[in-house]
């Protein structure tokens, strides 16, 4: 066989494949056009309801958070750790303030910050936590936390240390100051000490 002969039939050979290739891939994307556009990130993300995407986002922050200020306990121990959650709290003025801004929640009496915050806090800790307003009046307001996202996550990390307490109470009250600066937040009732629930008591000052 010369190689004029066997050149031109490899080629056609050749070209039949790429074609074939090529029409089989086409033909793919055309019998299978969800599984095609599947392949992407968007594709994937369209999967995810978006209380899954929230859940989890939020779950991988609690984790974060929790070995965060273990951490902070363990090398500083309580009182280093109060201060750092003092600084903290001041420290959630200016950024829920903003936020707060941001989403149109309006309103700066006790009545107003008993929804605001915990509606703040609901979109940081993730659709499984739960608050309940037991009193609001404009001078007064008290607030219940059902079930609490990160004490959960505490507790499956079987961390004994109390890390939600100081954390409440200083976060808390400075967001509320963040909204009326003569606003004042007290941590009344926390799971850690012992109690069933944990409890905020809101009140305005004259």
């Amino acid at each position: 066989m010369s190689n004029e002969i066997y050149n031109s039939t490899r080629r056609d050979f050749l070209k039949g494949v790429a074609i074939g290739a090529g029409g089989y891939a086409f033909g793919s994307m055309v019998i299978h056009p969800k599984e095609a556009m599947a392949q992407s990130i968007d594709g994937y993300l369209a999967k995810v309801p978006m209380d899954a995407r929230w859940d989890f986002t939020s779950g991988n922050f609690l984790i974060t958070t929790v070995n965060l200020f273990k951490i902070l306990y363990d090398q500083g121990g309580k009182e280093k750790y109060l201060e750092f959650m003092k600084e903290n709290g001041r420290l959630a003025q200016a950024r829920y303030k903003e936020l707060a801004d941001r989403f149109g929640f309006t309103g700066n009496d006790t009545k107003s910050a008993a929804a605001i915050i915990p509606t703040i806090v609901t979109l940081a800790m993730g659709p499984r936590q739960k608050f309940e307003v037991e009193e609001a009046t404009a001078e007064k307001a008290r607030v219940k936390c059902l079930n609490c996202a990160f004490w959960s996550t505490v507790q499956a990390a079987k961390i004994t240390d109390d890390l939600c307490s100081a954390w409440s109470q200083y976060s808390w009250d400075g967001r509320a100051k963040a909204i009326n600066p003569k606003l004042t937040v007290t941590l009344v009732k926390a799971r850690p000490r012992g109690d069933s629930v944990c409890e905020w008591a809101f009140e305005l000052k004259a």
